[in-house]
């Protein structure tokens, strides 16, 4: 699917953002990306950015030491991440899924940095 420009911006973003550690601000943009979506995506593609919105909300909660919001979003962002994982509108989601994947475990000690999560391009 090609995005429009808006959905493009919103994307971008999200991306921005994410990458300066802004979890909340990227959670926003994607959630103005998720909503437009609706009706016109496939359900894959508009769960693929529903995944990367709780990703933005689990590094958020890790950031604020929140356990059970980090492992409920983990396990949410999961599912919706799996299907996409090959790419989501140009983002690399196998690595994006494998850097945060450990915050899910780090819910005793926090010892784990959300900032050293970045979202890269697929190559």
């Amino acid at each position: 699917m090609e995005l429009s420009k808006q959905q493009r911006d919103w994307l971008n973003a999200g991306i921005e953002h994410f990458n300066a550690g802004r979890f909340w601000h990227a959670h926003e943009d994607w959630e103005d990306l998720w909503k437009s979506l609706k009706g016109v995506a496939s359900q894959e593609l508009i769960d693929g950015v529903q995944g990367l919105i709780q990703i933005a909300a689990m590094l958020l909660n890790h950031e604020r030491g929140k356990s059970r919001g980090v492992v409920s979003l983990w396990t949410k962002s999961s599912v919706k991440l799996e299907p996409v994982i090959e790419g989501l509108f140009g983002i690399d989601t196998a690595s994006l899924y494998a850097d945060s994947e450990p915050f899910h475990r780090d819910v005793e000690e926090f010892s784990l940095v959300p900032q050293t999560v970045k979202i890269k391009q697929q190559s």
